[in-house]
């Protein structure tokens, strides 16, 4: 195992190879923070160059390519308030207000070291847990991936901004939105409206860019001004004080980096869903739950660090058994097809070389990205403080470009638009458009999987799945512990002030 670990590193070692690494992480950076588009069109793109060059090398490139775009994605959900990717979702809830508060360079500081820990885990993870996780992924069906995704709408909560009514018609705003199209199950459409477009539902990518940046957009002209409402160069804290906030919260980094691994390793969960697993394992073991959605740093390391870990994680079932654990490892199987890698067992006896370069790939990228992201991280951060006739045609070109590029539709653009008007509104009174996404991102989950998991284990399968009956406990569980620590928070209040 010793020589393939130093085989994999002597394949990296080339002027291809160290080339190849580094344009594919300048790139995966540049497309990481256009709106919309992200790790899967990054390695797309890169398709046709995968031909007649080292395996190695092309390999540098793809996997660099996509380990840069995870914090790209990050840098726009900060700054903007606009996801650059779905699985940058949960960035938003706290790093957007940490720009606003002044911390942009503390939030990206914290982002980029909280991916790269994150990443150095799912590479150490990837290299030796191939033979321990294989009966776990095999044990697990989809009634337990239903309750994963129902753990995801325990967040709800968080971002109602003291109204639960105004919290469930937002998420359930969402989840209608979500079934615009071909039922998954019967095949009828539904939602169509007679409009042939509407058949394939609505782009996720597409409505997140109209829900945040160009509501961001509509809300800069309506108030005037820049984003930031202080002059360049005042910020009040550092890169590095983001670095020292994620070393600082170790522990957070280690049970996202976990749950990040976890979830990368289910197939067709996706990192999106991890993200925000991430962000409400965090807000519900938080002795202070109430600080995050309002610029909590721990709010932007837990994401971070999944999204992190999430690559090695996914690697794992796609390079062991050929199943892709989200969209972007199948990308990169057919990219592994492509230049004559056949996933499967035989990877880890006559291939495990090649296994070790990816792992090497994953950590070297990480460094290399978190090494440029500090670099630039104090420049990025005054670009929320741009005039703001620079700053409205500039992100709405950049929000509707990335919205036809998506799928290549002028209606895209449209629709883009029309979220637009939809988060502007919601914004404005105060319907949180994180429980609409949530509802978005989860609702196809927790239908499939509970169709499935009717036909399969029957009406009471809950109770019959040991497995999915520990893990609805959990989140009975997870989702009390707040409602008791605010209730025993209210008792004290109130114990002390009859004092």
């Amino acid at each position: 195992m010793f020589e393939a670990i130093l085989a994999g590193l002597a394949a990296l070692s080339t002027p291809q190879a160290i080339l190849f690494m580094i344009i594919g992480v300048c790139y995966g950076l540049m497309i990481g923070i256009l709106p919309g588009l992200g790790g899967i069109v990054a390695i797309a793109l890169l398709l046709p160059f995968t031909y007649g060059h080292e395996l190695a090398a092309t390999l540098a490139l793809l996997l660099g390519a996509h380990i840069a775009t995870i914090w790209g994605g990050s840098v726009t959900s900060i700054l903007f308030n606009v996801p650059g990717a779905a699985k940058s979702l949960a960035l938003v809830f706290d790093g957007h207000p940490m720009t606003q508060q002044g911390h942009a360079s503390r939030a990206l500081g914290a982002s980029a070291t909280a991916a790269l820990l994150g990443g150095l885990m799912g590479a150490i993870f990837l290299a030796f847990s191939i033979p321990i996780v294989r009966p776990l992924m095999l044990a697990l069906g989809p009634s337990e991936y239903l309750m994963m995704a129902l753990w995801g709408l325990t967040i709800i909560a968080t971002f109602s901004e003291g109204s639960l009514l105004k919290g469930f018609v937002a998420t359930s705003l969402g989840i209608m939105i979500a079934y615009v199209g071909m039922d998954p199950v019967s095949g009828t459409p539904r939602f169509w409206f007679g409009n042939v477009y509407l058949l394939d539902g609505i782009s996720f990518p597409v409505a997140m860019i109209g829900l945040f940046a160009v509501a961001e957009m509509i809300k800069l002209y309506v108030k005037g001004g820049a984003i930031v409402d202080r002059v360049p160069g005042e910020e009040k804290s550092s890169v590095f004080d983001g670095v020292r906030d994620a070393l600082q919260h170790w522990w957070l980094i280690l049970r996202s980096s976990l749950l990040g691994l976890w979830i990368g390793v289910l197939p067709g969960v996706g990192a999106s869903v991890g993200g925000i697993a991430a962000y409400a394992q965090a807000a519900q073991m938080s002795k202070t739950p109430e600080r995050f959605g309002k610029g909590a740093v721990e709010g932007v390391i837990a994401p971070d660090a999944t999204l992190g870990a999430n690559e090695g994680g996914g690697l794992m079932p796609t390079l062991a058994f050929g199943i892709p654990g989200g969209e972007s490892m199948a990308i990169l199987l057919v990219a592994f097809l492509s230049m004559g890698i056949v996933p499967g067992p035989q990877m880890l006896t006559s291939e495990l070389d090649l296994v070790f370069s990816m792992v090497w790939i994953i950590v070297i990228a990480n460094l290399l990205t978190t090494l440029i992201g500090l670099a630039i991280s104090s420049r990025l951060a005054k670009l929320p403080t741009l005039n703001p006739n620079v700053m409205i045609p500039l992100v709405l070109s950049v929000c509707f470009l990335g919205a036809f590029a998506t799928r290549g539709l002028v209606e895209d653009v449209l629709v883009a638009a029309l979220f637009g008007v939809i988060g502007y509104l919601l914004d404005k009174y105060r319907y949180s458009r994180a429980n609409f996404v949530i509802g978005m991102v989860l609702a196809d989950m927790i239908e499939r999987n509970l169709h499935i998991s009717m036909g399969l284990y029957g009406n009471l399968f809950v109770l019959t799945r040991p497995i999915t009956l520990a893990m609805l406990i959990f989140i009975i569980f997870t989702t009390a512990l707040p409602l008791i620590r605010q209730l025993r928070r209210q008792k004290t209040m109130a114990t002390g002030s009859v004092i």
